[in-house]
């Protein structure tokens, strides 16, 4: 993946956070184009015909608008779980929303930074090294296709296997790390109802199911792309 194939997607009704995140995303990424919106629907449009690298959210465009009755105001991690099957997410957010996204973080869809002085620092910092194991990737995928046109065992199907395991490992502890922790809860409770934060849990387990999905279909996409040429030759 050429370095201006590597967008941006940038999430935030802050104006001035905008204006800051893309100085430093160009500053410290060079050639990368960024996308901005400011809310979460018009981010869902984007994904409906692009699919960038990766996504910057400012929590605070997941909110409602102010006249809206705050009970409404959706859980960070569903939202995060719905833009997550398109791409990993850095999250900028208040640190008392943090334990929303502990489960999308360890399975490795979502990074979260608390919101502070150096927060977009922090932020920026996480989108480069996603940007670089978008293009690890790739590049791996490069190589094991290589390495079998030619029938060795050079380093790249070690790399590529290295990769791979880390792109299915990550949602597949998710998946299965909601999944322990919600059937427990329901055999604790016995009672025959969805537990409290149970509905939650599902739609992540779902999310991340799809992450996995389009990861496998990426990387199929990468290797029959490395592989196509050689056998049309």
């Amino acid at each position: 993946m050429g370095n201006e194939e590597q967008t941006i997607l940038l999430v935030s009704d802050d104006a001035d956070l905008c204006a800051a995140a893309c100085r430093q995303l160009k500053a410290r990424l060079g050639r990368r184009r960024v996308t901005v919106v400011s809310n979460i629907d018009a981010a869902r449009r984007i994904l409906l015909n692009s699919a960038p690298a990766v996504i910057l959210l400012e929590q605070s465009s997941v909110e409602p608008e102010a006249e809206g009755p705050r009970e409404r105001m959706p859980r960070l991690d569903a939202v995060v779980s719905s833009l997550a099957i398109h791409a990993p997410v850095v999250v900028i957010g208040p640190p008392e929303r943090k334990g929303e996204m502990t489960a999308l973080v360890a399975a490795g869809a979502a990074d979260y930074v608390t919101r502070n002085a150096s927060c977009l620092e922090a932020a920026v910092g996480l989108v480069e090294k996603r940007l670089r194991q978008a293009r690890l990737v790739s590049r791996s995928g490069a190589r094991f296709a290589q390495s079998k046109r030619e029938d060795s065992n050079s380093s790249g199907s070690g790399d590529f296997g290295e990769v791979l395991r880390h792109e299915l490992n990550n949602p597949l502890t998710g998946i299965l790390g909601n999944a322990e922790l919600l059937l427990a809860e329901v055999r604790r409770k016995s009672d025959g109802l969805m537990p409290r934060g149970g509905q939650q849990r599902l739609e992540t387990i779902a999310a991340l199911a799809v992450r996995l999905r389009e990861t496998v279909r990426r990387l199929s996409k990468q290797w029959e792309a490395q592989r196509d040429p050689v056998q049309r030759s």
